[in-house]
């Protein structure tokens, strides 16, 4: 239940980026909602779960951005494992800590998709700024915050029963096998 939640989460979040947020697709006033998602699924699931759900996230993120396709699969998959390996090395699992690991794997990311694409296609890049860049990664650190305490809540609720198992339980007729 916890891919449901999180993949309509990650759509919803997706649309609200590329259509409210985003007025042009490298715009750098643009909170990067996507990669908040991303780095909740590489920190707090398991691989299974967060690769079924950065998928369909990837694909949509690709169409609706507009800008050279592969390049957003390319930040959210290079973001998460990279984020995946410095996570097993640390020793705290809290978000305040994980805030500025958040922070500058979005902006390592986004440089080597940079680079990668400037050696693939170097006329059709935007011109790296590193000034929009720490920006844009500050605005990611203002959003972990509250994005992973809403991630905690839907987590929390995806995991709750929705039959109680105790209410289906057969009760035997013999009284003295009850526990």
């Amino acid at each position: 239940m916890a891919v449901v939640h999180f993949i309509v989460v990650g759509l919803l979040l997706t649309i609200l980026q590329t259509t409210l947020c985003m007025r042009t697709p490298v715009s750098f006033m643009a909170p990067d909602f996507y990669y908040v998602l991303v780095a909740y699924l590489a920190l707090r699931l398991d691989m299974l779960r967060s690769l079924i759900i950065l998928l369909p996230l990837t694909c949509v993120l690709d169409v609706l951005s507009g800008t050279i396709l592969g390049s957003y699969a390319l930040i959210c998959f290079g973001g998460y494992f990279l984020l995946r390996q410095l996570a097993i090395k640390l020793p705290v699992n809290e978000i305040l800590y994980h805030l500025p690991l958040i922070s500058l794997s979005f902006l390592a990311v986004s440089w080597l998709t940079y680079l990668f694409f400037e050696l693939l296609l170097p006329d059709q890049q935007a011109s790296w700024s590193w000034w929009k860049m720490v920006l844009r990664m500050l605005l990611v650190a203002l959003c972990s915050y509250p994005l992973f305490l809403l991630f905690d809540v839907i987590q929390k609720y995806s995991q709750r029963s929705f039959l109680s198992w105790s209410k289906l339980r057969l009760r035997s007729d013999n009284r003295r096998r009850r526990a």
